[in-house]
């Protein structure tokens, strides 16, 4: 009986931790956009070079923009200028 509930208890524990890791591996990265290469979807904001996700790639910016991407693991998945940004 106490290793049934033992396994349990074990079991969702991981699964909690499993649906909120993606939560905490996201970030936000604000800066000037460096380099951009949509075909290759790379991106450096900041001095650091990121993935751009499908969504992030058809973002309407240019080197040069003060952007903030939202990132998760390395990819920015979504990419907003700052004249887009709310004050």
């Amino acid at each position: 009986m106490l290793k049934r509930r033992l396994f349990a208890t074990s079991l969702a524990l991981v699964l909690m931790a499993a649906f909120t890791l993606s939560v905490l591996a996201q970030g936000t990265a604000k800066g000037k956009i460096d380099a951009l290469d949509k075909r290759a979807k790379k991106v450096t904001i900041a001095g650091t070079e990121y993935t751009l996700s499908e969504e992030a790639a058809k973002a309407n910016v240019k080197v040069g923009d003060e952007v903030e991407a939202t990132i998760e693991a390395g990819v920015v998945k979504k990419l907003l200028s700052s004249s887009l940004l709310p004050a």
